[in-house]
């Protein structure tokens, strides 16, 4: 699918609380020329027109107030020493090689099952090599580090792909498999909007892809 999250002028879906900005929203404000809003400046101002109803929306929620207190607070790597981060960082853009080289080997444009899950086998290898070689150098649960954060956010794109590609049968689009070479419309599933009584959207009438965030 080419679109996202249907969203209103301040980020809002039709679940309530739930704000969307750039790649994952569909605004429809630059027509059907970008379905989904991932241009750099409307991410920019959609992102920062989203914060302060999601911060109201918090104040004014029923939530426990102590539900921070829920998970230990994730902290900044800095007691493993620089010698031992310099090693974290270098395994990590190695294994962001080999993920990216095997993602272009298996799952480019023609496709096939055996590849796939070759593919998905080999992936799941490298993302446990990798978690276990950051603990085995002293990394705990509640550490946070940037490119720690893109590697596993890395590994669940490209796992997702990997298996959404498995799980279509026929060939459709940018999707082509050569063990189901031809398009089945009986496995189309259909992509619909419509208006929620208690959002005001832009265009009124729209004519680009979106879906609301609840059928998702």
């Amino acid at each position: 699918m080419c679109g996202g999250v249907r969203a209103g002028l301040q980020g809002e879906t039709n679940v309530r609380g739930l704000y969307v900005a750039g790649e994952v929203a569909c605004t429809g404000l630059h027509g059907a020329n970008r379905l989904a809003s991932n241009s750099l400046l409307e991410a920019l101002v959609f992102a920062r027109r989203a914060v302060q109803p999601s911060i109201d929306h918090m104040k004014s929620s029923s939530l426990d107030s102590s539900a921070s207190n829920w998970w230990s607070r994730p902290v900044v790597p800095v007691s493993l020493g620089s010698n031992v981060i310099n090693k974290i960082l270098t395994m990590t853009r190695e294994i962001r090689k080999e993920v990216q080289s095997i993602m272009w080997k298996y799952v480019g444009i023609v496709r096939s099952t055996t590849r796939l899950e070759a593919a998905e086998q080999k992936i799941c290898d490298l993302e446990a090599k990798w978690e276990e070689y950051l603990f085995q150098l002293g990394w705990e649960r509640t550490m946070v580090g940037l490119e720690a954060c893109e590697m596993r956010n890395f590994f669940c794109c490209a796992k997702l792909v990997v298996s959404s590609a498995l799980a279509r049968h026929e060939s459709r689009g940018l999707h082509y498999t050569i063990d189901f070479p031809h398009l089945e419309e009986s496995k189309r599933l259909p992509t619909g909007s419509h208006d929620h009584q208690c959002l005001k959207f832009w265009p009124p009438e729209p004519f680009w892809l979106g879906v609301e965030a609840s059928a998702i």
